[in-house]
């Protein structure tokens, strides 16, 4: 079995555990704050994917860190990728996750591109839209990407919505560039 498609299985069986305990929620935010912890100490990250520290002294650090405040699912799981040498994927897991809990929700996701960071007004304008466009509830992936220039694009089940100002320049210049050249006749 490869690592995506091991990453999928426990992602699936954290989502049947966390089910049983009413706690798909909870287990969500607690992958989140375990992958930025380990993401962001890299004294953690170190100790963690070490191959000469013994499973044990990686399964007390773990349980020293997280134990308190992650459920015992959360814990297990994690626990065991990075016992099978998996600590990099656990943003994987984490993300495939959350795509799984939403999907038997019926909560549609949106993929949404802009040159600056969304206010908080604005994100709840494009949820709200979006929500009565598709009669779902909507999830927003928010990315930032200053060669937009401005405007959004919204990637939402395959449909693309592009209202950038990258996008409406690069449909200037293709007109421009076919329009027939002309002089004087």
């Amino acid at each position: 079995m490869g690592t995506k498609e091991t990453v999928d299985t426990l992602a699936r069986t954290l989502i049947e555990l966390a089910s049983l305990s009413d706690a798909v929620d909870a287990v969500d935010a607690d992958l989140a704050s375990v992958v930025k912890a380990v993401r962001g100490h890299i004294d953690l990250r170190q100790a963690l994917t070490d191959t000469t520290l013994p499973a044990e002294k990686k399964r007390d650090i773990l349980r020293d860190i997280f134990g308190e405040s992650v459920a015992p699912e959360t814990l297990a799981i994690v626990t065991l990728m990075v016992e099978r040498g998996l600590t990099d994927q656990l943003g994987d897991l984490a993300r495939r996750y959350r795509e799984i809990a939403e999907s038997e929700r019926g909560v549609v996701v949106a993929e949404v591109t802009t040159a600056v960071p969304l206010t908080d007004a604005l994100r709840a304008k494009i949820v709200d839209k979006l929500s009565a466009s598709l009669g779902a509830s909507v999830s927003l992936r928010e990315q930032v990407d200053e060669r937009v220039l401005g405007g959004v694009r919204i990637n939402v089940s395959g449909r693309v919505l592009d209202g950038t100002v990258k996008s409406q320049l690069e449909g200037v210049r293709q007109t421009l560039s076919s329009a027939r050249s002309g002089g004087e006749a």
